[in-house]
């Protein structure tokens, strides 16, 4: 069963003639609600609108790549493709991971990295890599294809999660077909970039942490396990502070 949550800064029930808000989706299953609303939710500070999917628990464990995952990627794909659709046009809309935490007001430096390129999304490990738990994108064909021929590649098996099916997906269009960039990976860190030991290691509890004062928004992956990024997010949260 597939729930749905709206959420936002005002009264949705504002005059049709208000300016739209930018649409932020995000899903989650069982075990993350508490990161949702613990962590997630209260962190945002810009005003948008959160449409919140909440899926049944495919994966037991909650771990990356374990049983089960690949089916949970597929219906976040799937949630893409309905946010493409319903944003088309070029319409933006962003989309998020649970696992991550606003720090600072974002929806300004968002759009101005988005600029007239299709999407912008956090650049992942290693460097050349782009990670698909943060990013802005508008509603066309070209997105369009992207996320129905990575659903194909992760359905057909031929990727092992959406992230690796995004990339490869993007490899089908030529060159200039799709515009696209990476946040700058400063102000939009994943969790190896904060952590003092880079991608040495993967994060625990004895990890040592760096922050820098740009930091707009973090992503508590590169980490195993539901507790340690429960953990990893309160380190940085109190640090940010």
């Amino acid at each position: 069963m597939t729930f749905c949550c709206v959420y936002g800064a005002q009264d949705l029930s504002e005059s049709v003639t208000s300016k739209p808000k930018i649409k932020l989706y995000c899903l989650y299953t069982p075990q993350f609600q508490v990161m949702y609303e613990r962590y997630f939710l209260p962190s945002i500070k810009d005003d948008i609108q959160i449409i919140a999917r909440e899926y049944q628990q495919e994966c037991s464990s909650g771990t990356f790549r374990s049983d089960g995952w690949d089916k949970t990627m597929l219906r976040k794909l799937e949630l893409l493709k309905e946010a493409v659709e319903e944003h088309w046009n070029d319409k933006i809309f962003i989309y998020s991971d649970a696992d991550i935490i606003f720090l600072k007001p974002a929806l300004e430096d968002l759009l101005t990295c988005l600029g007239d390129h299709d999407f912008v999304v956090q650049q992942g490990w290693p460097q050349n890599a782009l990670c698909a738990g943060f990013f802005v994108m508008r509603g066309n064909e070209k997105t369009l294809k992207l996320i129905t021929t990575a659903h194909r590649l992760l359905e057909e098996k031929i990727s092992v999660d959406d992230q690796v099916a995004l990339r490869k997906a993007l490899k089908e269009f030529k060159k200039g077909e799709i515009s696209w960039r990476f946040l700058p990976s400063e102000q939009f860190p994943n969790g190896y970039r904060v952590l003092k030991t880079g991608a040495a290691e993967l994060y625990s509890a004895n990890s040592e942490i760096v922050l820098d004062d740009s930091i707009i928004l973090f992503h508590a992956n590169c980490c195993i396990g539901l507790e340690n990024k429960y953990d990893f997010l309160m380190r940085v949260q109190a640090a940010g502070k």
